[in-house]
């Protein structure tokens, strides 16, 4: 359960839980502090449950020696995760724990014959401390487990579901290797790996009871809350633009007012510095994309989930996916800010002012800003309705489909509004508020009241700009006018048209956002009348999401934070992106025609196989867990191996070594602290109640809900959190174990035994041993370095980033020549184009959300050799989610023509002429495609660049219109709802342009670019003479133009 989650939680009663009346803020405010609380508490019930439960004599009696191994197993078991989530990781906890018994048991036998067949005196009937060395059983013993590291671990690299399993299976594996050289008998073996296999299985058992029982949570009830801080955060970001378009009304939005001096754009070591409005929408639009990536992932489990509530599973998806629909546009909404920055740049109005420059730009940019804030104020009024109009459509959505609890209504409100005299106010009581049943048709007269606004506003443009339009202008047939001019010529044509496209920009997607809103709340509403909101009934998944759940456990699917360990190099999200990228072409072979060539063919996967990164991992792990395990192979250190209890030195080497993590100092000091940590909550919780059993478990029971607040809340730093309660579990527990069967029992196994001021160190050294070997062996061969990491996971992003394009490419084509086909049915090409999109999309949000998180925790690294180049990845981050959310526009526009074709307000002739025309001018281009896929390649591989590549051109959507048809963009036609259309799909065709252009820059900067030009000396030593040369040429051509 990650921080996200926690901080959307919401304190209404959801769908799948009981309904408590709330009583008075102050009630609710210490109610939600102890459900918080109690949330802590519950966590690590398990390690708790089976500390009082091997107080008893049966179990007690029954596990002996590995009884602390069920407080560990149920560490691992991770009860606090949501049910669904929970019973997939069970089933394979289960499966890893059987498997491990069957392959150990095998591994003793093939100790047990090899012992025979080299031993001259027969050592049956010994006890494992007396038993003598023997190198064949010490040798195979060795062998089984280097094998088995080896395959868990590569089977955990491919499929991350298996992290926890395999470090459960890895546990079983080092206990049984620790003492499989030393057994005689079978009967001997089998009875410890069915002593372990319990001990396991109980452990797990104890997790799920707490999973299922104490204070259990679903998915479900997981998304619901999800949905809710997703309305939350929509309304918020909504809240930041009511706020940032009234400071438009006064401030200079080109910059230098508040965030700049009088000379230089002000920048931090965090980027450029914003206003505080600016920050506002653009934090707030973080959290969308967070919340919106996060949801999806969970939503899959939640569909696939058993319950007793109201909306199944396609409701549940259709809420995320009008989600979505609004989502978008709010996104687009915020980009203002964004294109206000651009202009100011392309007008170079915050470059250091130049003394011997003429006036003239800040006499344009005085009377721009002037006019803006004369627009802003024009505006005031229906921005702000509109904005509370999509807030009170959201608040409905909240409270019908019960996210969200309605307040009270007071009497007068529900019997109608009195004033002073006693009358009736007939008027304020007519108004339907959010969660009334005619409240759809009220927010529809809003939009329309919006439309009319927009003339007003449209009309005030005109006049500032002095152009005359006709007083019947929006009431009669553009085609009877004529042409009409951009009026003052000192701000120029070109000026005014990007003015109006910008105006026309924040009207169209605001008015989607209302018309998204208005869809949502209708379907709200059809879900309360259908009665589902109403009755409460037992939700069964179908066969097909059943048997997808089924095959889902043994494919390389994307995985989430719950799925990983966590830590601070790691990636949270492990996403496929299919086929095309993993699996190349290979130059070297032809496809396999005769039967010989095709078991050739099946051979040469053997080496492909080793030679694989997940290959390369699970050598890493073996070899570090060899590393370690040596000392318990050789003829003079087996028994010191057994004695110091080495086998958790092994342990922690795979609790440490992580698939996606790289090597880093900082994560290794931590992992140490976090042992270090666990011996002093040892100590507390065994001296401060005096030694006294029932003291000491309640004392450790409330260090340990301390601790649990690390993997809970911060998901990076889980794998120490984990670490500090598996070590803090063993010295407590062996202590306690040790108290309970005696002294003789607990060093039967050969283990000696130590006061806890003695053990607590020793187990400090063993876990510090362990993490050292495995920070070793990140880094050797050759490091495996965070920062790659990062690269890898940007070239992915670059990947993603060009089929998301490719997508849109095909959607916008598709509409526009009308081959969409029809979008009800599933195998109609605009039905799979936007299954397709919206799955590329959120795992987009998913690797970005990742990408920003692990260039944040960059800062904490101690670098090696050059610093690394964190602006340079940062503006590439910066850019990949500026052209996501552009490209979301264009099909969001491209979808809004198809729609407006029947709007009573479109004139069709015109509408028809301007897709004829925009099919013809193309939005899109495979170029963009081209150079997208060949960045990621370069900075995956660490390639250069070709020498002179390009990007394709900006846009000139509006030229190209105005050659084909110079009538088509005429300022008659700015009534049009087609032609805020157009504003929309010009400016986000411009700024992707410009985007991919800065990419390619950055990308540059970083891998370089293959240089086949002559020079007299080699091109390092002139790579700086060059550039010199390059500036100044550059200099003196532009001098040349002015």
């Amino acid at each position: 359960m990650s921080s996200h989650r926690s901080s959307e939680d919401s304190q209404w009663p959801l769908p799948d839980e009981p309904e408590v009346k709330p009583e008075s803020k102050q009630k609710k405010g210490l109610m939600a502090k102890l459900k918080s609380g109690w949330d802590s508490l519950g966590l690590d019930t398990p390690t708790i449950l089976l500390m009082m439960n091997f107080q008893a004599d049966a179990v007690a009696s029954k596990f002996t020696t590995v009884g602390y191994l069920m407080a560990i197993i149920s560490v691992l078991g991770f009860s606090i995760q949501p049910r669904a989530k929970f019973i997939q990781m069970m089933v394979l906890d289960v499966l890893a724990v059987c498997v491990a018994s069957a392959v150990t048991l095998l591994m003793m036998y093939s100790c047990i014959k090899a012992r025979q067949h080299t031993e001259v005196v027969p050592s049956v009937g010994t006890s494992i401390v007396n038993t003598p060395y023997n190198p064949s059983a010490s040798a195979v013993s060795g062998v089984w487990l280097f094998f088995q590291i080896y395959v868990v671990h590569s089977f955990r690299a491919k499929f991350q579901q298996f992290q926890f399993p395999v470090i459960i299976y890895s546990i079983v594996a080092n206990v049984t290797f620790s003492y499989a050289p030393r057994m005689t008998t079978m009967t001997a073996a089998i009875s410890m790996v069915t002593k372990l296999l319990e001990a396991c299985l109980v452990g797990l058992a104890i997790a799920t009871g707490v999973c299922l029982f104490i204070y259990p949570v679903t998915s479900r009830t997981v998304v619901f809350k999800q949905m809710a801080g997703y309305v939350g955060c929509l309304r918020g970001a909504l809240q930041a633009h009511t706020v940032y378009f009234e400071s438009l009304e006064e401030s200079d939005m080109f910059g230098r007012a508040e965030t700049y001096d009088s000379k230089v754009e002000k920048i931090t070591k965090d980027g450029k510095v914003y206003s505080p409005e600016a920050q506002a929408i653009r934090t707030a639009v973080q959290k969308i994309t967070e919340i919106h990536g996060k949801l999806h992932g969970d939503l899959t489990f939640a569909k696939r989930e058993v319950a007793f509530g109201n909306l199944g599973p396609d409701d549940l998806q259709a809420i995320f996916r009008n989600l979505r629909q609004v989502m978008i546009p709010v996104v687009g909404l915020s980009f203002t800010v964004d294109l206000f920055q651009r202009l100011s740049e392309y007008n170079k109005w915050n470059t250091p002012i130049d003394p011997t420059a003429t006036d003239i730009p800040d006499l344009v940019r005085h009377r721009v800003v002037q006019e803006w804030n004369d627009i802003m104020r024009a505006v005031h009024d229906p921005f702000k309705s509109m904005i509370q109009a999509i807030d009170e459509g959201l608040q409905h959505v909240s409270f019908v489909l019960k996210l969200a609890k309605p307040p009270k209504k007071t009497a007068t409100a529900a019997n109608g509004e009195t004033s002073s005299s006693g009358v009736e106010d007939v008027e304020a009581s007519a108004v339907p508020s959010p969660g009334d049943k005619n409240f759809a048709a009220h927010l529809e007269q809003r939009l329309r009241d919006f439309k009319v606004a927009k003339r007003i506003a449209l009309r005030t443009w005109s006049e500032e700009k002095g152009i005359k339009l006709p007083k019947d202008f929006f009431d009669r047939p553009t085609d009877d006018m004529e042409d009409i001019s951009y009026g003052d010529p000192f701000i120029g044509r070109e000026r005014s048209q990007r003015q109006l496209y910008l105006f026309l920009y924040m009207e169209q997607l605001l008015s989607s956002t209302g018309q998204m809103v208005l869809e949502f709340v209708k379907f709200a509403d059809d879900k309360r009348e259908s009665g589902k909101l109403s009755r409460r009934h037992i939700i069964i998944p179908g066969w097909k999401r059943l048997r997808k759940w089924a095959t889902s456990l043994l494919k390389a699917e994307d995985t989430h934070e719950d799925d990983n360990i966590g830590d601070i190099n790691a990636q949270n999200n492990i996403l496929q992106l299919g086929e095309a990228y993993k699996h190349r072409k290979d130059p070297e072979h032809l496809r396999p025609e005769t039967t010989f060539q095709k078991i050739g063919d099946k051979v040469r996967l053997i080496p492909a196989m080793f030679r694989t990164q997940e290959s390369a991992y699970g050598f890493r792990v073996a070899c570090a867990t060899m590393t370690i395990a040596i000392v318990g192979l050789l003829h003079d250190t087996q028994s010191f191996f057994i004695k110091q209890r080495f086998i958790w030195a092994m342990i922690m080497v795979n609790l440490s070594m992580t698939p996606t993590s790289g090597q880093s100092i900082f994560g290794f000091v931590l992992r140490i602290l976090g042992t270090v940590m666990a011996m002093v909550l040892s100590f507390l919780s065994w001296y401060i109640p005096g030694k006294q059993t029932p003291g000491i478990i309640v004392f450790f029971f409330i260090f340990l809900t301390c601790v649990f607040y690390v993997p809970i809340k911060l998901f990076r730093f889980r794998a120490i959190g984990i670490i500090t309660i598996i070590t803090s579990s063993m010295i407590i527990g062996y202590e306690l174990q040790v108290r309970k069967v005696g002294e003789q029992v607990a060093t039967s196994n050969g283990q000696t035994y130590y006061p806890i001021y003695l053990l607590a160190p020793y187990r400090l050294a063993t876990v510090t041993g362990g993490i050292a070997v495995a920070f070793f062996w990140t880094f050797f061969p050759y490091p495996i370095s965070e920062h790659s990491v990062l690269r890898q996971s940007l070239g992915a992003s670059l990947y993603l980033l060009a089929n998301y394009y490719s997508l849109i490419h095909e959607t916008v084509s598709a509409r526009v020549r009308g081959e969409a086909g029809d979008m009800a049915l599933k195998t109609s090409a605009g039905r799979r184009l936007l299954k397709s999109r919206n799955q590329v999309f959120s795992k987009q949000m998913l690797m970005l959300n990742n990408l920003r998180t692990y260039s944040e925790f960059l800062k904490w690294e101690v670098p090696i050799g050059g610093r690394f180049p964190k602006k340079q990845y940062d503006s590439i981050i910066a850019c990949i989610e500026n052209i996501v959310s552009y490209l979301s526009l264009l099909g969001y526009a491209s979808d809004t023509l198809l729609q407006i074709g029947d709007d009573e307000e479109s004139n069709s002739a015109w509408l028809h002429d301007f897709k004829r025309l925009v099919a013809s001018a193309g939005v899109t281009t495979h170029e963009i495609t081209s150079v997208l896929c060949l960045l990621s390649a370069s900075i995956t591989d660490r390639r250069p660049l070709p020498p002179y590549l390009k990007t394709p051109r900006p846009y000139s959507f509006t030229k190209r219109l105005e050659a084909m048809d110079k009538d088509i963009l005429s300022l008659k036609h700015i009534a049009e709802p087609g032609f805020a259309t157009f504003a929309v799909l010009q400016i986000s065709t411009r700024c992707i342009g410009g985007d991919v252009e800065r990419l390619m820059k950055d990308v540059k900067k970083l891998v370089g670019e293959l240089d086949f030009s002559f020079h007299a000396v080699s091109t390092m030593q002139s790579a700086k003479s060059s550039a010199e040369v390059s500036r100044y040429s550059r200099a003196t051509e532009r001098n040349k133009l002015e």
